[in-house]
């Protein structure tokens, strides 16, 4: 899941969004409600970008496929890495197997990386949203972040 402001732009309609990733409209505004996506608001419409069609297909893998509940995949966003999740596999990304700061910390000063596509991440949106929660007090706890 690679990230790129051209993907960031907001061009699907909710009807739209819904038909591409397969699920009512009801969904989506849940899928909202519960911090997974923000997406834009022209003239007081919900507008998706390519970007947040694919959060919301990596949300629907682990909600339908893998069977977690809404609150296990907020834990499980909060206690792994982003690129942990994405499977982005950008090795010289310094976000890449850094288990010491937060992804949009780590690419600021990184020519490859844009921090503007993390404010749509699903990720970054539980990680905002929840950071008084006592899971995010602390290192990522990933499976590639443990000391062998």
């Amino acid at each position: 899941m690679e990230l790129d402001i051209e993907s960031s732009k907001p061009i699907y309609t909710i009807e739209v969004a819904s038909q591409i990733v397969g699920v009512g409209q009801r969904m989506l505004r849940e899928y909202e409600k519960a911090g997974f996506i923000k997406p834009a608001r022209i003239n007081s419409q919900r507008r998706y970008s390519q970007n947040d069609i694919q959060f919301i297909k990596n949300v629907r893998f682990y909600l339908e496929e893998v069977g977690m509940t809404i609150t296990a995949l907020k834990v499980f966003y909060l206690a792994t890495p982003c690129w942990e999740i994405k499977q982005c596999g950008q090795v010289k990304c310094p976000a890449y197997h850094n288990c010491t700061e937060k992804c949009w910390e780590a690419i600021k000063n990184h020519d490859n990386c844009d921090v503007r596509t993390c404010k749509g991440c699903p990720i970054y949106l539980v990680k905002q949203a929840n950071m008084d929660l006592k899971i995010f007090q602390g290192k990522a706890i990933g499976p590639k972040c443990f000391r062998e």
